[in-house]
């Protein structure tokens, strides 16, 4: 779209150009750009380019907030300018930074582009439950799940992506190496299909060969390693033999490693983690479940909420839903609420109310970003205010157990669809959006950062 073309020249422009680029990506909602010198970046006039909603990050980091599919289309289009430097290609300087800011780029980069798919996969079977409730309550046999093979064939189009999801993760973590996505295959392959070894003793530790054994996680590592060695082998290769010796080399050293290592960890990990929620939850019981919806806010303003995404996903292997995404769900609703009760007590600043008019629909289907960095975290203490209706949203979710989420980046309303006890989930729901009006109307914000808002907000 033209729009989007003349915000991309726009944008790099008040960024000092594509010189000044050092590097680029973007993620559902921001682009993240790392310049050269931050002293060429007009940030004010960077904020006021019409389709952006709030600048942050740091001077020589700085994120562009413009809003949950836009941030992907006009990526593109500064993608395809000549001179820009993505995280994409084979340099990966970001991925070389042994750094924990570096692991949570990766899992960024592996896991932002399956978002889609996780949404539109999941979906499907949220529609499946409309479609068994319709059968319930009418006897419409098209929608009977135990007879109709409409039913079934809507299964296998929701079920696909979660029966090959460990492909999908170790061809992208492959390719976000720098590697060839295709041995990316291989290697989440080697996990899901163990051929004649599954089930079979591994010799050590009294552990057996298991399909899909130690999950995404695993996929991640296998992924990211026999990218890692196929790059290193192929450079001391002499040229006659690159075509053949790389792969060769790295699949064997790579499914030799997945087998015996990667697995059994992976495993162990998943595991551990899946036990410690729920010896969490018998301990502390329905609090567990606020004091998770209240961390995950912070945890999406650092970027350390992809750090999450290995474990949701391991949780559904495991148990068949994520109560941990169910849960975080909850912030949304927290700052949905919180959005509703500063237009309703600063109804007359018009910059506020833009800024929420601009994020809350994106909010109120579960995308939380336009609304933290536009909105709440600009204003301080309404960011914890936040928080704060999320805590008792989680609260009420956690009086029922059984539930979760039975897929990813599928929350805020929409959430309901997905989950394994719809009910509870719009209940408590419905509890953080109220308790965050409540809490948010009652504490307001600071003066000084809302004539700050209205003032760099243009007209």
């Amino acid at each position: 779209m033209a729009e989007h073309s003349t915000l991309a020249t726009e944008v790099v422009e008040k960024l000092g150009g594509t010189d000044n680029i050092a590097e680029f990506e973007n993620c559902m909602t921001r682009l993240r750009v790392i310049v050269k010198d931050p002293t060429k970046v007009n940030r004010e006039a960077l904020g006021k380019i019409k389709g952006v909603m709030r600048v942050v990050g740091t001077d020589s980091e700085p994120q562009i907030v413009v809003g949950p599919g836009v941030a992907d289309t006009v990526s593109s289009e500064v993608k395809n300018m000549a001179g820009i430097k993505y995280s994409e290609q084979k340099d990966h300087s970001m991925m070389k930074k042994q750094s924990a800011k570096g692991i949570l780029n990766f899992f960024s980069q592996v896991f932002v582009p399956l978002i889609p798919v996780f949404a539109g996969s999941g979906l499907i079977f949220g529609i499946m439950k409309i479609f068994t409730l319709i059968f319930n309550m009418t006897g419409f046999a098209l929608f009977d799940p135990a007879t109709s093979q409409f039913m079934f064939a809507l299964n296998v189009l929701a079920s696909t992506f979660f029966t090959y999801l460990n492909i999908a993760v170790a061809m992208q973590a492959a390719k976000v190496m720098g590697g060839n996505p295709y041995l990316g295959l291989v290697a989440g392959g080697i996990i899901i299909n163990l051929g004649s070894l599954a089930g079979t003793d591994m010799g050590i530790f009294g552990l057996k060969f298991t399909n899909g054994r130690g999950g995404t996680l695993a996929a991640l590592a296998a992924g990211a390693l026999i990218a890692w060695l196929e790059i290193r082998i192929k450079k001391h290769t002499p040229d006659a033999l690159k075509i053949h010796m790389p792969s060769l080399l790295a699949i064997i050293i790579t499914g030799l490693v997945t087998l015996y290592v990667l697995q059994p960890i992976g495993g162990l990990i998943t595991d551990g983690v899946t036990s410690a929620f729920l010896w969490m939850i018998d301990t502390i019981g329905f609090l567990a479940y606020g004091i998770i919806a209240f961390g995950f806010l912070p945890l999406v303003m650092t970027g350390m909420h992809q750090g999450l995404n290995p474990i949701h996903t391991s949780l559904i292997e495991s148990l068949g839903y994520t109560l941990l995404y169910s849960c975080c769900s909850m912030a949304g609703g927290g700052q949905v609420g919180s959005s509703l009760a500063l237009m309703a007590k600063y109804k007359n600043n018009k910059g506020l109310k833009r800024a929420i008019i601009g994020g809350l629909p994106a909010g109120i289907l579960g995308i939380g970003e336009p609304l933290i960095f536009g909105v709440s975290l600009p204003l301080g203490r309404v960011f914890f205010e936040a928080c704060a209706g999320a805590f008792f949203g989680g609260c009420v979710l956690g009086l029922f157990s059984g539930q979760g989420a039975v897929t990813l980046n599928v929350s805020g309303i929409l959430g309901t669809l997905v989950n394994t006890n719809p009910l509870a989930y719009i209940l408590a729901y419905a509890v953080s959006v109220g308790a965050g009006f409540i809490i948010t109307y009652i504490g307001g914000a600071d003066k000084e950062a809302l004539d700050d808002f209205e003032a760099t907000t243009a007209d």
